[in-house]
């Protein structure tokens, strides 16, 4: 079989989203189609994501992966740009893109361009990053609401109190993160939840 690596990326921590979720749909979708090398799984804003990327595609360059796979296009990247530069370096190096919500790939199985299914991921990743504008909107307006209702916003009395408090209890993460283990490696050693050691990892970055 051929190999194939996958990407779940959510923006916001494991109590909105489970980036856990979209590794498990996709292995069990292509895990019996595709040898499933490596997953990459992270929590990081779409638009903030390009070094991400960067790194995923030196993997798939240098150990012969050829396809990539994601839930939806939006996970590979909200810029327009920074998909469209991960896109041309897939298409010149073999890599098929595989967009499981709409079943696209973005080679045929000759490994020729497939021309018609790239002009409509171009045209999906414009919605993506339109999606995203309207999302921050949205936010925007809820949180001026909040506080024309009298709402504040800030960092709560006693967090940072808190945050010592979380620090001192996952001894473990720290120790491992500190080592550079991944979020992966780190969940596996701890026993602990992805959510859990990404609220570390920032506490103590």
């Amino acid at each position: 079989m051929e190999n194939a690596i996958i990407i779940s990326r959510c923006s916001t921590n494991e109590n909105r989203q489970d980036v856990t979720r979209q590794s498990q749909e996709l292995t069990s979708i292509y895990g019996n189609q595709y040898n499933i090398v490596k997953e990459f799984t992270y929590y990081k804003s779409g638009t903030k994501n390009d070094e991400v990327n960067a790194e995923i595609l030196e993997y798939a360059i240098n150990n012969n992966v050829k396809h990539i796979v994601a839930i939806e296009i939006s996970r590979i990247s909200r810029k327009i740009s920074s998909f469209a530069l991960f896109l041309e370096k897939c298409n010149e190096n073999g890599i098929n893109i595989i967009i499981d919500n709409f079943k696209l790939h973005t080679l045929l199985p000759s490994g020729e361009i497939n021309g018609m299914v790239q002009t409509m991921l171009s045209i999906a990743s414009t919605f993506a990053s339109l999606e995203l504008t309207m999302i921050k909107e949205r936010l925007n307006s809820g949180r001026e609401k909040y506080i024309r209702d009298g709402g504040k916003l800030g960092r709560k009395v006693g967090s940072e109190k808190d945050s010592k408090k979380l620090i001192t209890e996952h001894a473990d993460i720290v120790k491992f993160i500190k080592q550079g283990q991944s979020v992966r490696n780190t969940m596996k050693l701890t026993g602990k939840s992805s959510g859990t050691i990404q609220k570390i990892k920032r506490l103590v970055a």
